[in-house]
């Protein structure tokens, strides 16, 4: 009836009552065994409440201890003895507590016990009734040590002289447990226990040590518990008040160094067992105990002290084991760990009802494999952490430099460097997520802000740096991520800010200062140098490029993602508040690397660039101010493959792995064209950007008065085959880049004046030639005289050639203006004639747009407004021109110029005809194409005076003041300001001429000495574009001379 709970419900209290001392008394006085087996039996499964039990406690304790003690000697009656004091501990837990002193011997005192079945049943009992006397009272603390001390330890000395090492320590592990805080007070009882775990700790068995590992938790249950935590906390307290105020008291320090003795006691094994090679199932049972020590310290666990005793050590030994194939469990464990006490910082915390106390419950639920020497559970122990302050940074940074070794190592397979990797990366970004959150602290200083960076900057810096002088891609690969992983996570604010400067320590850098940047310096360029005080955000930039760059020496398979990353970070910075510093140092280190090898870093600085152009939504960052500094930097990254094309190869700074021009950049064909595939995409993306935030697009030709500098500052390079004679892929590349380069910058022109019609701007014969656009011409004509130079070596410069004619006869054909057109014919003139007078082009294509470009520019002569007047004058201009077209072999260049002739010339009748052309004249006037007007003289009598007087006329170039430009002449040009008359009378007319006055002689002195200055030529010596050649209103010229014929054939003599 007693087990049925709604029938003892019915039963009186005082019949309950006399039916348990009934009970008590029958296990007490019977001699059968049976009868005494069933009394207990029935007080293990009774269903009394509590208020009744605990009426007849003392009673049914009696009956309890008297089984246990078991003088009948019955196993059954001791398993229903042990049963019964379970069934109490639930309702009675106080009682049974304060009593345990009187029922617990006789149960511990069995886990010695030579029988196994009564071993087992006294450690079930014992677990079920754990929370019952532990943290053990001090009745109990004392009962046991009266136990060690007569017989107990005793015992466990002979069992582990005869070998029972496992039976020894799981009951050594409860003994250890119930001494509780008087551990500490028997000191000696102690040390002769501790002799036990010394023996079996040692031993190689598994089973052994994982018995031994077992046990130790009741020595951390004996020395980490509640108590001893509060006076800990205590302790430290009034240690941290009494350092304030003098030094801390004797009491309050030996009571931290006695809790620091008894976690380096508990640690030491853990430490030894973790670093040793154990079976796995070894491994595993010492961190689930290592986790449990975790569990006990509370939050005394985030203590600096308790850090640097518990988690420091075990971690350390961990992560410098590996992510080995039998050690990856416990390696992934720990990461766990690591990253939830370093989140702990930023978490969603749980607090307590109290609002006093945040915490971050740590309880993985980690399943590892089968161990090879039986199975073992895995518990879950929930760990306290709490937020970390900034003392605690380089412990974690610490952990993250061992994970890191594991990179470096060359013995270790690349799955085994990845781990690594990504577990670094990982710990890191959270390390960074905790430094933000102090940096979002409005209580912190700046002191504190400028701590977090140079340590986080400090150790990027040594981690590269080791990177660098073992010459390990994958460290180099590491510190790519942390790099990016700052400049992500780290509050922009202060990254970015001017006002948090740190020193740029980089040793690649001061290695950079012996380097001759003459590049940098001529072009005025932003220049970094070692130690410099420079933005967080620049550090970082500099940091990435100086680790891509030396990453290029090392023979990484990975180059490509690597370059790749490289671009979406500069894209990143580029994309932040003030980019500008950035920016310039960014484009002034690549300068200090002259070498094609470094193209690649050229051609992701550019891609990443144009992104950030084609995604920006603001365009005030550009400005049409040549002073900009965006605006040069710009410039000179797209100038830098030409004036890596220019340098002499002395000037190059090639890479220690590249030990031919063979294996350098222009080798490649597929790079060579993935270059000027970024290099036409940032310039469309640039010019466009420029033109939609200004009235005017100067940008190309800006650009082309950089490169002009260039081609003439390296003058040899471009007009001599000797020079580029032995290095053929180098002309090749050059060729083809340059070229294209031009045509890029053509084609946008056209497009550019094209939208500024479409868009209301004002628009001049759609194409209008400024001083920016004869930059742009004068590049154009460099680069049509260097593919001339290498025509008859190199095939590829003829296809080049026939795209450059196809845009210059695009170009030209926009022109209308007579200053435009002659502009034009001025500055290509000379390499057009060099072009026109090879005969020997093989190439179709080429020979084809040679014509339409000639074509071209014949027609937009004709169709110049104001017209230009065809007489002698203009006729001597072109001579040197009709000699080699009017009887050209190629037709499509020969037949324009007939036609050209026809329409001007061949309608003039008071014509002078130059010598040189006389003998094509005479060629084509007797065949019948061309049309000569006779004059009073015949064509032969006339020709034979101009034989007598006439100079043969050459094309010239003539060195400017200014270095950057040249100019091309025509000799004989003088005899353009002729036309500047407008309705000019025939030579022979008898015009009365007028007579200057002194003063205005003086004025005309004067005017002439300036347009000397000016156009930086000698009077009698002008340019197309100083004349004028409309016809002007003859009032205008009044004042000026009549000039006849005996003056001009006096004037010829003399320029001849």
């Amino acid at each position: 009836m007693i087990y049925h709970p709604s029938l003892v419900a019915t039963i009186p209290a005082e019949d309950g009552k006399l039916v348990l001392e009934s009970l008590v008394k029958l296990i007490s006085v019977t001699k059968m065994k049976s009868v005494c087996n069933l009394g207990v039996w029935c007080i293990s499964i009774q269903q009394f409440d509590a208020a009744l039990l605990a009426a007849c406690f003392d009673v049914l304790l009696r009956a309890v201890i008297h089984a246990l003690d078991n003088p009948i000697g019955s196993l059954s009656t001791t398993f229903e003895a042990m049963q019964a004091v379970a069934k109490l501990a639930a309702p009675l837990s106080e009682m049974m507590r304060e009593s345990s002193h009187l029922w617990a011997p006789p149960i511990y005192r069995r886990l010695l016990s030579i029988d196994k079945r009564e071993r087992d049943m006294s450690e079930r009992c014992l677990l079920k009734i754990r929370s019952t006397i532990f943290p053990p009272p001090i009745s109990l603390s004392k009962a046991i040590i009266e136990d060690m001390k007569k017989k107990l330890l005793t015992v466990m000395k002979d069992w582990l002289d005869k070998g029972m090492k496992v039976q020894t320590v799981k009951a050594w592990g409860w003994f250890i447990c119930f001494l509780g805080s008087d551990a500490l007070k028997n000191k000696h009882l102690v040390n002769d226990m501790l002799k036990v775990p010394e023996q079996t700790f040692s031993d190689h068995n598994p089973q052994v040590q994982i018995a031994s590992l077992v046990a130790w938790e009741g020595l951390i249950d004996a020395l980490v518990h509640p108590q001893i935590l509060a006076c800990k906390k205590k302790a430290t307290l009034k240690n941290e008040i009494q350092q304030l105020q003098t030094s801390p008291g004797k009491s309050t320090e030996m009571h931290l160094n006695g809790f620091s003795k008894s976690l380096k006691l508990i640690m030491t094994p853990l430490i030894g067992i973790i670093s040793s090679k154990c079976d796995v199932s070894v491994h595993f049972s010492c961190l689930n105990t290592w986790c449990y020590l975790l569990h006990k310290l509370d939050t005394s666990i985030n203590s600096p002290s308790v850090i640097k005793l518990v988690l420091d050590p075990m971690f350390q030994a961990i992560f410098k084991i590996g992510p080995g194939s039998k050690s990856i469990w416990l390696w992934n464990l720990c990461l766990d760990l690591l990253d939830d006490c370093i989140s702990a910082k930023c978490s969603d915390l749980n607090s307590n009802q109290k609002g006093q106390v945040n915490l971050c419950l740590s309880a993985s639920t980690f399943t590892p494999g089968p161990c090879t020497s039986g199975g073992y559970s895995w518990k879950q122990y929930p760990i306290k952490w709490l937020p970390w302050d900034l003392s605690q940074l380089d412990f974690y940074l610490k952990m993250v430099a061992i994970i890191i070794t594991h990179v470096a190592t060359a013995t270790n397979s690349p799955e085994r460097k990845k781990l690594a990797c990504n577990a670094a990366v990982r710990i890191f970004i959270s390390v960074l997520k905790g430094v933000q959150m102090e940096f979002k602290n409005p209580l912190n200083n700046y002191d504190n802000i400028m701590f977090c960076l140079n340590t986080i900057l400090k150790f990027m810096k040594e981690i590269g740096e080791d990177a660098s002088s073992e010459g390990v891609g994958d460290l180099f690969n590491t510190s790519l991520h942390f790099i990016e992983a700052v400049a992500e996570e780290l509050e922009p604010s202060i990254v970015r800010s001017p006002l948090y400067k740190v020193a740029l320590d980089i040793k690649y850098v001061g290695s950079l200062d012996s380097v001759d940047g003459k590049h940098s310096k001529i072009l005025h360029q932003c220049s970094i140098a070692f130690m410099d005080m420079v933005s967080p955000m620049v550090y970082l930039t500099v940091f990435y490029i100086c680790l891509v760059i030396q990453l290029l020496t090392i023979n990484t398979p990975e180059m490509e993602l690597i370059l790749q990353r490289f671009q979406s970070f500069f894209k990143f910075v580029l994309s932040s508040d003030d980019p500008l510093e950035s920016f310039l140092a960014s484009v002034g280190l690549l300068y200090r690397h002259m070498d094609f090898n470094y193209m690649e870093i050229w051609m992701a600085m550019v891609t990443g660039l144009n992104g950030y152009i084609d995604d920006m939504k603001d365009l005030s960052l550009f400005k049409t101010d040549s002073d900009n500094s965006v605006y040069r930097a710009i410039c000179h990254l797209l100038s830098y493959p030409i004036i890596l094309f220019s340098c002499s190869q002395k000037d190059l700074t090639p890479l220690k792995a590249s030990d031919s021009l063979k294996e350098s950049f222009v080798s490649s064909e597929r790079k060579l064209e993935q270059a000027i595939e970024v290099w036409k995409s940032l310039y469309g993306s640039v010019s466009v950007a420029y033109f939609k935030s200004s009235a005017m697009d100067t940008f190309g030709g800006d650009l082309c008065a950089m490169l002009n500098w260039c081609f003439d500052e390296n003058g040899s390079m471009f007009q001599y085959k000797s020079e580029l004679g032995y290095y053929k892929d180098l002309v090749l590349a050059c060729l083809s880049f340059s070229g294209k380069v031009v045509i890029c910058i053509l084609e946008q022109k056209l497009t550019s004046d094209t939208s500024s019609c479409g868009n209301g701007k004002e628009c001049v014969g759609v194409c209008n030639i400024s001083s920016g656009m004869n930059n742009i011409l004068e590049f154009a004509s460099r680069v049509l005289k260097f593919l001339y130079i290498n025509i008859g070596t190199e095939p590829p410069a003829v296809l080049v050639s026939s795209r450059v004619f196809s845009s210059l006869a695009r170009f030209i054909s926009c022109l209308h203006l007579k200053q435009d057109i002659l502009s034009f014919f001025e500055i290509i003139s000379c390499p057009l004639l060099q072009w026109l007078s090879h005969l020997e082009i093989q190439d179709e294509s080429a020979k084809d747009q040679l014509g339409i470009l000639w074509a071209e520019t014949l027609n937009c002569l004709q169709r110049s407004w104001p017209p230009i007047t065809y007489d002698s004058s203009f006729l001597k201009l072109q001579a040197c021109f009709l000699e080699k077209t009017l009887a050209h072999p190629n037709s499509s260049i020969s037949d324009p110029s007939i036609i050209f002739w026809n329409s001007t010339y061949g309608k003039q009748i008071n014509l002078e005809y130059p010598q040189d052309l006389l003998h094509v004249l005479d060629k084509l006037s007797r065949n019948g194409r061309i049309n000569i007007h006779n004059r009073s003289k015949s064509f032969p009598v006339r020709c034979s005076t101009l034989k007598k007087n006439t100079a043969p006329q050459s094309c010239k170039v003539t060195a400017t003041q200014n270095r950057s430009s040249k100019r091309v002449e025509l000799e004989g040009m003088n005899m353009i300001g002729q036309f500047n008359q407008k309705d000019k009378p025939p030579l022979f007319s008898k015009r009365k001429r007028l007579e200057l006055t002194e003063h205005q002689k003086e004025v005309r002195r004067a005017q002439q000495g300036r347009e000397r200055d000016c156009s930086g030529h000698a009077p009698g010596i002008r340019t197309y574009t100083s004349l004028d050649f409309s016809q002007g209103n003859e009032e205008s010229h009044e004042s000026q001379d009549i000039w006849d014929s005996e003056a001009m054939l006096e004037m010829l003599r003399k320029v001849g």
